[in-house]
């Protein structure tokens, strides 16, 4: 029997209390924030709308959505540029999302073998869908799909 040899291309991102995992193929560009929209919204998380090649991208804080306090947008800030396609794999109304990150992100390749569950049960977040072990680190799996979501409640 052939070994499975598949493997995935995914991008980790080093946030500061968290590495998230984005397949690789969900990242358009990694960006410098220059200049941000404020928005009246309460929700933490919701940065503001940044432009990104002639696009409204919003903006959102991984940090905040669960809880934690951020800092302001500022010149060294750099963010990832997500493609928002729904779970129907149709694009949405904001076809990108904007995501602040802190540090430097690496790119990797992973077999199945390599993801495991992980057992340690931890505090529910509105952006991951799943929390997982890759060679023993745990890594948390952005929900895109829920990103979207919680754009789109904002937005109506």
């Amino acid at each position: 029997m052939a070994e499975d040899t598949e493997s995935i291309k995914c991008v980790i991102f080093t946030l500061r209390k968290e590495n998230i995992l984005v397949p690789n193929a969900l990242v358009a560009e990694i960006v410098s924030v220059k200049d941000i929209e404020d928005t009246d919204h309460a929700e933490s998380w919701y940065m503001g709308r940044m432009e990104w090649r002639g696009t409204d991208v919003p903006l959102l804080s991984f940090d905040a959505a669960g809880g934690a306090s951020v800092s302001k947008v500022n010149l060294n800030t750099q963010a990832v540029v997500l493609y928002a396609v729904g779970k129907d794999g149709n694009v949405n109304s904001h076809p990108y999302l904007g995501l602040v990150m802190s540090g430097v992100p690496h790119v990797s390749r992973f077999t199945r073998e390599q993801i495991k569950l992980n057992d340690v049960v931890t505090e529910d977040h509105p952006m991951v869908s799943q929390r997982v072990r890759i060679n023993g680190a745990s890594i948390s799996i952005l929900d895109v799909d829920a990103m979207v979501d919680m754009v789109a409640e904002i937005a109506a």
